[in-house]
């Protein structure tokens, strides 16, 4: 069949393990790792005002909304919805939605404001 050193069938096997290895974290991180989601109350209003302000709006897919559909979301502005559309380009699907604060400008408070908004389908 083919002739491999004892080193090439060695490299093979590592890269193999290495590949296995990223398919699982891969796995782990978008099946098991999400966080559970709960609710932030900031203590000023009542329910009802957080429900009737939220009533209006409705999810955005960030993988594949455009600047316009990303500006809707609470605390965005054109800047950072563009900001969002470049890293995505340039770093591929967003896998969890934690991975937004890994865009420059969003915070822990921004992001925050904006997770329940955001759908990652």
């Amino acid at each position: 069949m083919l002739d491999l050193t004892a080193q090439e069938k060695k490299v093979i096997i590592a890269l193999g393990a290495f590949a296995v290895l990223g398919l699982g974290v891969l796995a782990y991180r978008t099946y098991f790792a999400r966080p559970a989601l709960r609710v932030v109350h900031s203590g000023t209003g009542s329910l009802a005002d957080y429900k009737k302000a939220i009533e209006g709006r409705s999810a955005v897919n960030i993988n594949i909304a455009d600047v316009s559909r990303i500006e809707t979301l609470p605390g965005i502005g054109p800047k950072l919805a563009k900001e969002i559309v470049d890293y995505r380009a340039e770093h591929g699907l967003f896998l969890l939605k934690e991975d937004l604060r890994k865009v420059k400008g969003i915070g822990q408070n921004k992001f925050d404001g904006m997770k329940d908004f955001i759908v990652l389908e």
